[in-house]
């Protein structure tokens, strides 16, 4: 319990393989699991040290003693109610520019908090980001243990970065800079570029391939211009060349169109387009063969009174759809209605919806 509210969490622990299932000689075996169970919770040190709210909290962790002698290594950390961003573009497609540029804000948010303490986390792709209500979130930080703790290198192929394929195990490796090239591969998927086509080349193929084809830029003609100047700078071959995740952030929030709650006061300035906006939600159910209710005018809401204990289906920023209960009329935007998501936990799962965005239920009297 935490202020009130109930923590749902979930624990993640290193069972011991046995002697025989490491190419570990049986005089070494116990001092290597020993150096394993230390780096298993340097993650979750990691975690803790990260102040964000587009990560996991970490709540405990502790080691368990086993009848055999050995001591169990477990975390506990939140568990994150929501869909990877790997199943939300597999099942519902890429992402609009709005959406893309949430996503973006959210997840150099993240990096943001993560480079400041020191901390790199070099596995960032579209299975490691969770969709929740309204954000997205960074988890697995099982690299940073690699990276800051025993120098040990690990990846996926399609998201390594051009240093990490020349064969040649450095310090640039494992810089901030690897985490945005990561990001701007994230990105380009989340926009509907498959691997393949992004640098012409099979990216499971001989890393001396794939790095040559890198090294002729990205190919991100088939996007617009906003998200296209957004994601190119992050896949510069050059390390040296990318932007750091306070800047690219800035640049974010500057995009965010006006009245989004992550956009900046300076709003679109130097020339910036304003992006398109998202299909609005009723449309989106339409094609999915819901029928929205009506769209009502926000003078609607002082007329009648919000249909309290309701079930509706909202759509977010992000285009996700969510089941949740009405529990009253936002008295600070006139228009929303305040929708509690059965799917969230604690103070945070009450959230503030137009009612255009409910596509499905009954949110007024």
């Amino acid at each position: 319990m935490a202020g009130g509210h109930l923590n749902r969490g979930v624990i993640k622990l290193m069972l011991p393989p046995a002697p025989d299932e490491v190419p570990i000689p049986r005089n070494r075996f116990d001092s290597w699991l020993e150096k394993e169970a230390r780096a298993f919770l340097f993650e979750a040190m990691a975690l803790s040290k990260i102040d964000s709210l587009y990560i996991p909290d970490v709540f405990e962790a502790a080691t368990q003693q086993t009848s055999a002698g050995w001591e169990v290594p477990w975390f506990a950390t939140e568990l994150i109610s929501g869909r990877s961003l790997a199943e939300q573009v597999g099942s519902v497609g890429p992402m609009d520019q709005n959406q893309l540029l949430d996503l973006a804000h959210d997840i150099l948010s993240a990096l943001a908090a993560i480079h400041h303490v020191g901390l790199v986390h070099l596995d960032l792709k579209p299975d490691n980001v969770m969709l929740e209500p309204g954000r997205a979130r960074l988890i697995d930080f099982g690299l940073v243990t690699k990276a800051n703790q025993t120098g040990r290198f690990g990846g996926t192929p399609g998201f390594l970065t051009p240093e990490q394929l020349d064969d040649v195990i450095e310090e640039r490796d494992f810089a901030p800079a690897a985490d945005i090239f990561k990001l701007g591969v994230t990105l380009a998927v989340a926009a509907g570029v498959r691997l393949p086509d992004l640098w012409g080349t099979d990216p499971f193929g001989d890393d001396e391939t794939v790095r040559l084809a890198m090294s002729k830029g990205a190919r991100l003609a088939s996007l617009k211009p906003v998200a296209r100047d957004l994601i190119a700078p992050m896949l510069a071959f050059d390390a040296r060349e990318r932007p750091t995740a306070v800047a690219a952030l800035a640049q974010v929030r500057d995009l965010l169109p006006e009245g989004s709650s992550k956009s900046s006061s300076a709003g679109q300035t130097g020339g910036a387009a304003r992006p398109a906006q998202p299909k609005p939600p009723a449309q989106r159910a339409a094609r999915a063969g819901v029928e929205p209710p009506p769209v009502r005018a926000a003078a609607a809401l002082r007329d009648e009174g919000a249909n309290v204990g309701a079930r509706v289906v909202v759509v977010d920023r992000l285009g996700l759809d969510w089941t949740g209960v009405v529990v009253g009329v936002d008295p600070k935007r006139v228009g929303n209605i305040l929708v509690k998501h059965e799917s969230t936990r604690g103070a945070e799962n009450v959230r503030s919806y137009p009612l255009n965005q409910v596509v499905r239920g009954t949110p007024l009297n």
